[in-house]
């Protein structure tokens, strides 16, 4: 077999050389040396080894770990996965309305948006997919999956299903999906507005401004909460726009600063703001990311809004997206931004590896520290840092761990599945219902005494499997079991003491499933522990004050 790289590569990356300034020279010569090395190994590889090797797969794992090199965030996008990237952007798309995770190398419905194909197919979250049409998807990841779905709008497909016990086949119609960026916006009481932002996408800013001014006509609005919990992030001038609604024109939100972007490098308000002194509240967590850390990070530096809940991500890189040839593309991160007091949130460095290769952060003596429009410290190197710190679940790390190990949505699943045998009719009222309370802990407290020793005992056993390469601590270790008996008592003891805590998830768990988008999020945000504490605080004009105009607040 006979392989030759493709002109159009040798091009761009001459073109590229040559528009690098005075030592473009030296570059191009190393680069032209390894290129050729790269290329005469490429093409003994598909002429001598002894298997037949597809030369498009051989050169796009080349591409992919030389990009893993640089960062998670530069990647390569076949022609597919650029489509894909594109609806993302655009949010508008023909499919089924599902998010689908892998537990165990198996697709898992863990989302269902009301309304379309899944939701209408009567496919339940929890649901495994075997089947699409006669393809079976057992061995499928993401990308295989995602265009069985995807589709014109009014076409349909066979999709089979394991369900507890049962397997079942539904019918599924595609149809044109819009996606909204604010999901529910509302008043929380007679004078605290709602706002919950779930992704910066495409005119977002636009959507915030309409439910901003409709809670504006409320004659007793006097505060706004601006929910960016679990959001990943988006558009970087959706995000200056949003935080132009609270602050004067010309106000620096961000600088970006980096060696080959291209654009603009200052990023200021342009509009009047429509509510400049509207008292603020900004919820984040450890998933709010990017664009939710331009706003929340810029409206702390300028002392404009209260940020309070957990350390958010911490990234702090801007990607564009390049057209490569056969409608392939890439994204690539071209610069660092920096807040207005000059600092810079991204978490990890990827120039700078431990030994294990993984990227190191910045301990906290080595992060500088800034100061805010009245004087206040706060630090780059690490996200955002709330003004007021909400431990994620209360604290309570055995309750993080019940959710992220899925128990909580494996027993919501079960739990409405028998309701609904047993011909039981869920009524939102009930969640007031004292009894209705004692009945779900007791419920979930059966439940996760017998399925959290199997998880933990299987995630123990995992963790065994990983070091069987050190005969040494696997002989150490591996007569050691975990008592299964002893972790039963100490779930269900925890349970008993932290019930008020565990009901909030058991409740949304019941609510997502049950009820329409409307009503899950006007009663979760009604029993929602950060929410209440956020609208105590901002009916509380001192502490706010306090907090804000504070020089020695860390």
């Amino acid at each position: 077999m006979t392989v030759k790289i493709p002109k159009w590569f040798l091009l761009c990356i001459l073109s590229f050389f040559l528009s690098t300034g005075a030592k473009w020279s030296n570059d191009l010569f190393e680069f032209a040396k390894n290129l050729e090395i790269f290329s005469s190994v490429y093409k003994e590889v598909g002429e001598h080894y002894v298997d037949d090797i597809p030369p498009g797969e051989l050169i796009k794992s080349a591409i992919s770990s030389m990009l893993k090199t640089l960062d998670p965030y530069t990647v390569f996008f076949s022609e597919y996965q650029a489509e894909e990237a594109l609806i993302e952007r655009h949010g508008e798309y023909g499919g089924v309305g599902a998010r689908i995770q892998f537990r165990n190398q198996q697709p898992i419905v863990t989302e269902i948006i009301k309304g379309y194909g899944f939701h209408k197919a009567g496919i339940l979250l929890g649901d495994q997919i075997v089947k699409i049409d006669n393809t079976s998807v057992s061995n499928f990841g993401h990308e295989d999956l995602m265009p069985l779905f995807r589709g014109v709008p009014n076409t349909q497909f066979k999709i089979q299903l394991v369900r507890g016990k049962d397997t079942l086949v539904k019918t599924v119609s595609r149809s044109n999906i819009e996606t909204k960026s604010v999901s529910y916006a509302g008043m929380i009481d007679e004078s605290t507005g709602y706002i919950k932002l779930d992704e910066f996408g495409n005119d977002c800013s636009r959507e915030v401004e309409t439910e901003l001014k409709k809670l504006q006509q409320n004659s007793k609005f006097g505060g706004l909460i601006l929910d960016l919990r679990n959001n990943g992030g988006g558009l970087l001038n959706e995000a200056v726009n949003i935080v132009g609604l609270f602050v004067e024109p010309n106000t620096t939100v961000v600088n970006l600063k980096g060696k080959g972007h291209q654009g603009p490098k200052n990023w200021k308000t342009t509009q009047k703001p429509i509510a400049p002194s509207l008292p603020l509240i900004i919820l984040v967590n450890k998933s709010s990311a990017s664009a939710s850390e331009v706003v929340s990070g810029a409206l702390q530096d300028l002392d404009r809004a209260v940020i309070i809940g957990q350390n958010s991500f911490g990234k702090g890189l801007v990607q564009n997206y390049q057209n490569l040839p056969y409608r392939t593309q890439m994204k690539i991160t071209t610069a660092r931004y920096y807040t207005p007091s000059g600092r810079c949130i991204q978490r990890l460095n990827y120039n700078l590896k431990d030994a294990t290769g993984k990227a190191t952060s910045k301990s906290s003596s080595e992060k500088i520290p800034f100061k805010t429009k009245n004087g206040r410290i706060v630090f780059d190197g690490g996200g955002i840092d709330p003004d007021v710190n909400l431990p994620a679940f209360n604290g309570k790390e055995l309750l993080e761990w019940l959710e992220k190990e899925y128990i909580i949505f494996d027993w919501a699943n079960e739990h409405t599945r028998k309701d609904a045998e047993n011909g039981n009719n869920f009524d939102v009222s009930n969640l007031s219902n004292s009894n209705f309370n004692q009945s779900i802990i007791a419920s979930f407290e059966k439940f996760a005494m017998l399925k959290a020793p199997e998880v933990f005992t299987k995630n123990w056993n995992n963790k065994l499997l990983t070091m069987n390469s050190d005969t040494l601590w696997v002989k150490q270790f591996g007569w050691l079991t975990p008592n299964k008996t002893i972790i039963s008592q100490e779930v269900s003891k925890f349970i008993k003491a932290n019930s008020s805590d565990i009901l909030f998830e058991l409740k949304k768990a019941i609510l997502v499933r049950l009820s329409t988008d409307s009503v899950y999020n006007r009663e979760t945000v009604t029993i929602d522990p950060e929410v209440n504490y956020a609208v105590k605080l901002i009916k509380n004009s001192e502490s706010i004050n306090k907090i804000l105009k504070n020089p020695t607040k860390n």
